[in-house]
């Protein structure tokens, strides 16, 4: 069903879905639908205030709808979690960002349908797995034994003498510590004791 409100400025808006008779289908609109509408009253700043009363969640809801199934096809089978990461990531109340996005298009539809879920998660999200991403490299590197340079070592296969070193107990503790070498020129690796 299709209900026209008149717009004396622009297009006319849908006011209400429009279903295509497939049942999948129609259940998939009707649930993008139910998300997009909450984000009129989850946004607080005046500007984009203005711009979501703009957009019809309605037709948003119609297009996203329809770059899946053109994409995918229908929304059972291999593609089922396609269907639901997406869908997952509209619903999300702790995602109101992405649901906001899609609304007022700054992700188009077909674009939406390419995004990772790390790409879809709230800017929260986002920067929370960007600061557990760096405390790894942190602590990764904090890890690896510390490098040197030096100009005491000759590269066998170069000849090259700028090299970076580690030393590390490899074996029992009155045993001399092995020295690792590699050229900065080559890439070639050694070790002696």
């Amino acid at each position: 069903m299709r209900k026209l409100a008149s717009d004396p400025v622009g297009p006319p808006k849908l006011t209400s879905l429009v279903y295509c008779k497939d049942p999948m289908r129609d259940k998939v609109r009707e649930i993008l639908a139910e998300a997009l509408n909450k984000v009129s009253g989850e946004v607080e700043d005046d500007d984009l205030r203005d711009r979501v009363s703009e957009c019809d969640p309605f037709r948003v809801a119609v297009t996203v709808e329809t770059a899946m199934f053109e994409k995918w096809g229908k929304s059972n089978g291999a593609q089922k979690f396609k269907y639901r990461s997406v869908m997952f990531n509209i619903k999300d109340p702790n995602n109101p960002d992405f649901r906001r996005k899609v609304l007022i298009g700054d992700f188009e539809p077909h674009a939406i349908i390419n995004l990772t879920p790390e790409e879809m998660a709230s800017d929260a999200r986002q920067s929370q797995n960007e600061k557990i991403k760096q405390k790894a490299l942190f602590n990764s590197e904090r890890a690896a034994a510390p490098k040197a340079s030096t100009n005491e070592f000759t590269c066998g296969r170069c000849k090259k003498k700028e090299t970076t070193y580690y030393q590390m107990q490899t074996r029992s503790a009155d045993e001399p510590m092995t020295t690792f070498v590699t050229c900065v020129n080559c890439g070639n690796h050694w070790k002696f004791c």
